[in-house]
């Protein structure tokens, strides 16, 4: 059954203004469902081809908030009964291929496929999957749709992850109703999981020491889940240094050198297939400065790095809330990642294009001028207005305060905007 672009945007409308009403039990089991997918295309096509749907142990995410209301990503999956066509669940999500279709390979017509994945609880009968993507409107509208039985012989119920060992960090309640963090181990041998076990105890205890995740702390449950790589390390291109590994990570990803991403959905998906989990950091065993985040994908930190501890809270903004890179200064591949005159959808990014409707006006300091002039003495920390200079722009973009664990290395707190912006996201995990 194929939707209309126009009656999916109805129906979505009137799903969100009536979230509560879906019933979990009506529509779900305890179980989840992975829909793995191919992402192909280039800056001004893209296109979507089902790969296989799996059936996976236990759902890990709410079962009273299944219909998104963040308004956070690039794209969103809807699941839309077939019988009926209500929406019963949907979240925002961002990709690899999102990123990498503002790259100056994707502007000249060279196309690139990329395997994603989403996670919806499993259904009991028969659904629609539907991704949409933002336009410059920054409204959703559809790409891709396709029918699935979840009953039907095509789904596939092999155990995956079954045989990696995993040990729990923290567990303070059910995982319907808490953030299941899964850190995985990347470049650690066997023999090595020791030190992954000492270095994701280091970073944890200082991300449960960063505000507001200090304050919350008893929302989360984590898992420390041990993937043995038959090398040390990760690759470094640069350096022509290449490393067998599990998640087979990298450098220099998008020719960016500290850019440490993966393209190996596939395997960090079958690794964590018996674990629950609603967010995820990849461990990377190197003393290289890098990482990455992407928003309900995953995050990297290297564990030796002088910087690692600002890593690993700073990438876990992009992955776990949505937030956007306050800096403007370094080096990026991107071209037009935030397009001139559209509205960023990242909470702590703005164009100010309507400066009595910034988004974050009801946290302005009293007083402050919109825009605000980039004087630290006058406005110091943590003072929100709108200072210009952001998402990788000198000009046009705009901050919410001098500086953030978004902006720079050289402070340890997250400004307001950005710290309410994970409160309400870890919100939605609670109730």
């Amino acid at each position: 059954m194929k939707l209309r672009s126009i009656a999916v945007l109805l129906v979505f409308a009137l799903a969100t203004a009536n979230a509560q009403r879906v019933d979990y039990n009506k529509f779900f089991t305890e179980k989840r469902m992975r829909i793995d997918y191919f992402h192909t295309g280039a800056k001004m096509e893209e296109f979507f081809s089902l790969d296989q749907v799996y059936e996976e142990p236990v759902w890990a995410g709410s079962r009273t908030n299944l219909i998104d209301t963040l308004n956070l990503g690039t794209y969103q999956v809807r699941v839309y009964d077939l019988a009926t066509n209500q929406l019963i669940y949907s979240h925002g999500f961002s990709s690899i291929f999102g990123e990498w279709r503002t790259t100056d390979e994707a502007a000249q017509n060279i196309f690139r496929t990329f395997s994603e994945s989403v996670l919806i609880p499993y259904p009991k009968y028969p659904i629609q999957l539907v991704i949409a993507a933002r336009d410059r409107s920054n409204h959703f509208t559809e790409k891709w749709n396709s029918t699935i039985d979840p009953s039907s012989r095509f789904v596939n119920r092999t155990p995956h992850g079954q045989g990696i060992p995993y040990t729990t960090w923290v567990k303070n309640g059910a995982v319907a109703t808490h953030v299941d963090l899964a850190v995985l181990a990347e470049g650690y041998t066997k023999e090595e999981m020791k030190k992954f076990q000492n270095d994701a105890d280091r970073l944890l205890k200082v991300f449960f020491s960063t505000s507001p995740y200090d304050t919350m702390r008893q929302a989360f449950n984590v898992y420390l889940v041990e993937t043995p790589s038959s090398q040390s390390g990760t690759d470094e291109p640069r350096e022509n240094v290449w490393v067998s590994t599990a998640l087979e990570t990298t450098f220099n990803f998008f020719d960016l050198a500290r850019y440490l991403m993966t393209t190996d959905n596939k395997a960090m998906r079958d690794y964590l297939g018996s674990i629950p989990y609603d967010a995820i950091i990849i461990l990377v065993n190197t003393q290289k400065y890098g990482g990455g985040g992407i928003y309900n994908l995953y995050a990297t930190c290297p564990s030796d790095n002088q910087w690692s501890n600002y890593v690993f809270v700073h990438e876990f903004g992009h992955s776990f809330a949505g937030l956007g890179d306050e800096y403007y200064t370094s080096e990026v591949t991107y071209n037009e990642f935030y397009p001139r005159g559209v509205e960023p959808w990242e909470p702590n990014i703005t164009a100010l294009l309507n400066p009595t409707e910034l988004k974050w006006k009801d946290l302005v300091t009293p007083g402050t001028p919109i825009p605000t002039p980039p004087d630290s003495a006058k406005y110091p920390f943590p003072t929100v207005g709108a200072f210009e200079g952001a998402g990788y722009a000198a000009k046009g973009l705009y901050r919410p305060s001098i500086d953030c664990i978004m902006f720079s290395k050289t402070l340890n707190k997250f400004d307001p905007v950005c710290n309410r912006a994970i409160r309400r996201v870890i919100e939605s995990y609670r109730n």
